[in-house]
């Protein structure tokens, strides 16, 4: 039935751009009562920024690694922590060892300004790498680790560079000890080698506030471009009299044992720190301004409280189109943290508990998505993301029940990536918060 009221509708007024007050004559061919169509667009919103308690980082297939300073939402570090090994530990009793370092091969993926250096800690990791509980790690888990670094590097990012990596030379006495044991057996598989030395943890320097970089993640030895742990050592030829260089790669076991901290420290910034999950921060507090930010769990918060007042216009009516739409805050990104095409959308509770990813009327799943005018692209003028929120506006419209739901925006990528988005909510500005409902009462 609804479909069919829809589809007339539709013949009838091909370009309906009713205001609220404007009523349309059917007719009594196809129903006696009267038939409107109003568009509707000035719902009062509620938006807010809150924080998840955890999001999972581990099985993501990229190592996470830096530090990146923002004043409104504060600083951000990501440290990653994995467990390697080999195939196979046989190394020729006539090998002579020679240095080990720790290779972090580039993904291409970068936040922040690459042109600043960096340094990068390596530390041996003093406990086995299980999660606390059940089979993931989060972006809040963490490993004791020897304060005293194996190795460290300081050094300009070439990121976009996916041939070429960042190598940290490490302890000489470890690699040493590693390669003596495998000679002498002491060392024979896997089980062997971590109940010898467990894992690495990657920390950056927190003083600074550069840049974080995205590093490949293989769990196969000979994949081109892995990330891994390289024991280097030379073997004396009979043949030509000369010494042939050799090594020997650690790698990941297992995806689901390597993972990234991701920790914000928002104590000194306009967003201020959360206290849990359910705390939402006001954008009237926060400048007008709503936060989303990956890897941190920081997530944007819209709530349309007034959506069931739809119903007061009529007994009988449905949503012919519901359309969300919100502004990037100028001046908020750049190349360095670039606005992405589209975001995730998911519906939260009162407490902000993830219900459902949003879904349209047909029940495909609906995601924010970017316009711009790229002729205006340098004023960042005319640049905004709509939602299709028709499914969700239907959903608060006709259940008996007060679902108390709000819209959670998020990066697609949220649990590998640490991007962030500013989003202008000025009442008195027209980048603000809008819905726009297309309402039929019949």
């Amino acid at each position: 039935m609804r479909y069919f009221i829809i589809g007339v509708i539709s013949i009838i007024f091909m370009a309906a751009c009713a205001t609220d007050d404007t009523t349309y004559e059917v007719g009594n061919d196809f129903v006696e009562s009267e038939i409107q169509v109003r568009v509707i667009d000035t719902f009062s919103i509620k938006t807010g920024t809150f924080k998840l308690d955890s999001i999972i980082t581990s099985s993501t297939n990229r190592i996470l690694l830096g530090n990146v300073v923002n004043d409104k939402i504060g600083t951000l570090t990501a440290s990653s922590f994995l467990q390697v090994s080999s195939n196979s530990f046989s190394i020729d009793n006539e090998a002579v060892y020679d240095s080990i370092v720790m290779v972090l091969n580039y993904d291409s993926y970068y936040f922040g300004d690459t042109l600043k250096q960096q340094t990068y800690k390596v530390h041996r990791v003093l406990e086995t790498v299980e999660p606390e509980e059940g089979t993931s790690f989060y972006n809040t888990s963490v490993l004791s680790y020897d304060d005293e670094p194996l190795g460290a590097v300081s050094f300009t990012p070439r990121p976009n560079r996916e041939t070429d990596s960042v190598s940290i030379r490490i302890n000489d006495a470890l690699g040493k000890e590693i390669f003596d044991k495998i000679v002498d057996n002491d060392i024979n598989n896997s089980d062997d080698f971590l109940q010898f030395f467990k894992g690495l943890a990657i920390i950056p320097d927190t003083t600074e506030g550069n840049h974080i970089l995205g590093f490949n993640v293989s769990t196969t030895e000979s994949a081109s471009g892995n990330s891994n742990l390289r024991l280097y050592y030379t073997v004396k030829d009979d043949d030509d009299d000369e010494n042939n260089d050799y090594y020997k790669d650690f790698v990941i076991v297992t995806d689901a044992k390597q993972f990234n901290k991701i920790n914000l420290d928002s104590s000194t910034s306009l967003l201020g720190n959360f206290e849990d999950q359910e705390e939402i921060k006001l954008s009237e507090s926060t400048e007008d301004l709503i936060f989303t930010q990956a890897g941190s769990a920081v997530c944007a918060r819209i709530e349309i409280p007034a959506i069931k007042k739809l119903l007061e216009f009529a007994e009988n009516g449905t949503t012919l189109s519901a359309e969300l739409t919100f502004a990037p805050l100028k001046g908020s990104y750049d190349d360095d943290n670039p606005l992405p095409e589209t975001m995730s959308v998911f519906v939260v509770d009162h407490k902000n508990r993830i219900i459902k990813q949003l879904t349209d009327v047909d029940g495909v799943v609906s995601s924010a998505i970017l316009n711009k005018d790229d002729d205006d692209d340098e004023l960042q003028q005319n640049t905004f993301y709509t939602i299709d929120v028709s499914g969700f506006v239907e959903e608060i419209l006709f259940t008996e029940v007060n679902l108390n739901y709000a819209l959670m925006i998020q990066y697609d990528d949220y649990t590998s990536t640490a991007n962030n988005l500013i989003i202008n909510n000025d009442l008195s500005s027209d980048d603000r918060v809008k819905l726009s409902v297309k309402y039929l009462n019949y």
